[in-house]
């Protein structure tokens, strides 16, 4: 019916396309560690203070990539995506939590709490529709 496994095509292994589902897991992996690490209350960031430090600290990771992707190893890659999802998880929920409390009506926490969603989703969508962009200019698409 099917052959034998012997007329199966034999799969090549190609190390950037492994190199990358390797990046994009770590990435998904430790972002929804970090988005379960507020739960432990010593790990949760409340000061809006010590929040803004670590979100700003987080642009040095622009440096870091690029130094990383000239000169590294896939190893170093691979450990600075883990860290950029594990801390963009973390500081995602810390925010999300944190901001609104600054408020002490209701309706100002509401509408904060759907402008940080409209800008998170805006954020998102800009995202994939750059990265789409990018990719129409190449021939391979």
């Amino acid at each position: 019916m099917w052959g034998s496994w012997k007329s199966l095509p034999r799969l090549q292994h190609q190390p950037l396309i492994f190199t990358a589902l390797v990046l994009i897991a770590m990435y998904n992996v430790l972002d929804l560690i970090g988005r379960y690490a507020p739960l432990i209350k010593w790990l949760k960031i409340e000061s809006r203070k010590w929040l803004t430090i670590a979100i700003l600290s987080r642009l040095l990771f622009i440096p870091t990539f690029y130094f990383t992707a000239k000169h590294g190893d896939q190893g170093w890659m691979i450990m600075l995506t883990s860290l950029l999802g594990l801390t963009n998880g973390h500081l995602t929920v810390c925010v999300m939590t944190v901001a609104p409390r600054g408020y002490k009506f209701r309706p100002e926490q509401n509408a904060l709490g759907n402008m940080l969603v409209l800008f998170l989703l805006g954020g998102i969508f800009s995202g994939v529709a750059l990265d789409w962009l990018r990719l129409i200019g190449h021939s391979s698409f």
